[in-house]
């Protein structure tokens, strides 16, 4: 499934950049207990629990990162496995001041997501939308942390 992400994030392209690419301020932007672990200085490995109806397995991935042009721009290659399930995509990843406000930033994802096992019985518009979702999520967490509510 091919995917295009395109959103205006109400922070700093500097603030963004640390929350995709430090394991560190990434962690408290992700849902629940999620742990984020480096493995390197080109990647990193994501364990966290996903609400999936009655179920809540815990979801492991690993990411690596690669064509990093900070602070504009990288490639990412994501694997996750969990409960008989695997998901594995790729994306060029670009962020740039938003038009003139210095204080948001663009971000820009283009890619391609496979699925294996049992989601593959999931429509790619569940999954693209349950996606776009944790992104937004994600992205509303990074701005509250420079005008907390």
């Amino acid at each position: 499934m091919e995917f295009v992400y395109d959103t205006i994030v109400k922070a700093p392209v500097s603030i963004v950049w640390d929350a995709l690419m430090d394991p560190t301020a990434m962690e408290p932007h992700l849902p629940g207990t999620a742990k984020v672990v480096s493995t390197g200085t080109s990647g990193y490995r994501i364990s966290m629990k996903i609400s999936m109806g009655f179920l809540r397995p815990t979801v492991n991935a690993d990411v690596q990162l690669s064509n990093v042009d900070e602070p504009r721009s990288f490639n990412i290659e994501l694997s996750g496995k969990s409960m008989g399930a695997g998901v594995s995509g790729n994306a060029e990843v670009s962020l740039e001041i938003a038009g003139n406000v210095a204080e948001t930033t663009r971000v820009r994802m283009t890619g391609a997501v496979e699925t294996s096992g049992l989601l593959k019985k999931i429509s790619d518009l569940k999954i693209e939308a349950a996606a776009t979702e944790f992104l937004e999520s994600y992205f509303f967490s990074v701005e509250r942390t420079v005008s907390p509510i």
